[in-house]
């Protein structure tokens, strides 16, 4: 197995987003050409194998999928995942999106703590988060959902409670102060 092709699978994996072949070259420091080649190979390796997921192409952007033969198998665990409760993670993530969004995936983490990107796909499967159109230094944006507010029963975020003293607290402006050098 090429190295490549595994770090695209990797990285496709953990994005659980489509990647356009100029963020996995920047990622894997590689060629354009050689994300091609390492795609193709990826593909091949995924179809022989029996593997449950495939590659999706769109021009230079690629993302990995569940196969669709897999589509019920696939239903019954979102289905799950979507009409639980929300854990205590999620709670958490929602929140800091509230008072402080819209904001990066790295953002949230840096305020976290921990890798968020599952939480965001689940609420985002469960209409109380959005990506935004908006990009900050190269990240896409997230923030709650205007169904998010609806289902509090509020009109708009400064409904929230203690909202002005919430999104202005000292350690989330630290945290993400932390951060800026690293973007």
């Amino acid at each position: 197995m090429n190295d490549l092709s595994a770090m695209i699978e990797a990285l496709l994996f953990a994005a659980a987003q489509p990647m356009t072949a100029k963020q996995l070259a920047d990622i894997t420091h590689s060629g354009k050409a050689d994300i091609q080649h390492a795609f193709s190979e990826l593909q091949g390796r995924l179809e022989t194998s029996g593997s449950g997921l495939m590659l999706v192409a769109n021009g230079e952007t690629f993302e990995l999928v569940t196969r669709p033969e897999m589509a019920e198998l696939v239903r019954v665990v979102l289905k799950a995942e979507t009409q639980g409760e929300l854990s205590r993670p999620s709670m958490e993530a929602l929140a800091i999106l509230a008072y402080r969004g819209p904001m990066t995936r790295p953002e949230l983490e840096q305020i976290r703590g921990v890798q968020s990107t599952l939480i965001l796909r689940n609420l985002m499967m469960r209409g109380l988060v959005e990506m935004k159109e908006e990009m900050k230094l190269g990240q896409m944006m997230y923030a709650v959902t205007i169904d998010f507010y609806k289902h509090l029963g509020l009109a708009a975020p400064e409904d929230l409670p203690d909202y002005l003293l919430l999104r202005q607290h000292s350690a989330v402006t630290q945290a993400l102060e932390e951060l800026e050098p690293i973007q």
